[in-house]
Order: structure tokens, then C-alpha cells, then sequence
């Protein structure tokens, strides 16, 4: 079934939260257990190509943590590299994540502009 969806979209959102600098366990399965060899990629395996693929996620520190010189050292989209790599592996097309930050003190405010942000993204 998971197979079946991703034939018949053009764009595939990954939405997750980020926990310890990473994906959460169940995507990293849910990748084993969906991008199998000969169907996403090896021989035959060109299932997805020409399809786009994004991250969308959130993280609980600010973006001033998420900065070369701040807390962390790093930016997300660096965390987001091995996903990157899945892309180019299957053959798809790696967007531009989207990012949203301080998730544990997000105002209802700022909340509705990320979601305006992100809907807008999403359909464009």
C-alpha cells in the first residue's frame, strides 16, 4: 500500500519531528521496509525517479541554536543530510526542507504563520 501511494504522487513530504539531532526510528523502518531493492533502487529499482521529496520538521530549539556559531553547531538542513542522500540514491528529486522551530513555545501566532507558509509550499 505504502508502494502504491508513493506511484501515484509526484511529491513525497517526510513530516517529522527531530529527536537527537535525527529522524525518529519508525521513518528510518518505514525506509527498510518501503524502499526496497529492485523497486526504489539496484536493479529495476527506478520506481521513484523524477518524483521530489522534502522534509518538513519540527525541532524544540530555537533557530539561533541552529547555527554554525550557535549552541548546536549546526544547521538543520546539515541533520538532514542522510535523507538528502536516500533521495539521490532512489532517484528523486531532494527539495528544500521545511523547518520549524521552537516548537515548545511557538506562540498560536506563529504557529498559523508557519502553517500559511508551509500550505503555501506545499502547493506551489
Amino acid at each position: 500500500a505504502e508502494q502504491e501511494a508513493l506511484l501515484a504522487a509526484d511529491r513525497v513530504v517526510w513530516q517529522f519531528p527531530v529527536y537527537w539531532y535525527s529522524s525518529p526510528a519508525l521513518l528510518k523502518q518505514w525506509e527498510d521496509t518501503v524502499l526496497r531493492h529492485g523497486w526504489a533502487y539496484g536493479t529495476g529499482g527506478d520506481k521513484l525517479h523524477g518524483k521530489e521529496l522534502m522534509a518538513a520538521v519540527s525541532v524544540g530549539g530555537s533557530s539561533d541554536k541552529y547555527r554554525h556559531d550557535g549552541e548546536f553547531g549546526v544547521i538543520v538542513p546539515e541533520l538532514l543530510r542522510p535523507l538528502e542522500a536516500t533521495a539521490k540514491h532512489i532517484g528523486m528529486t531532494w527539495l528544500e526542507p521545511f523547518t520549524i522551530h521552537s516548537t515548545m513555545k511557538v506562540t498560536d501566532e506563529e504557529l498559523d504563520e508557519a502553517a500559511r507558509q508551509y500550505a503555501a509550499l506545499l502547493t506551489a
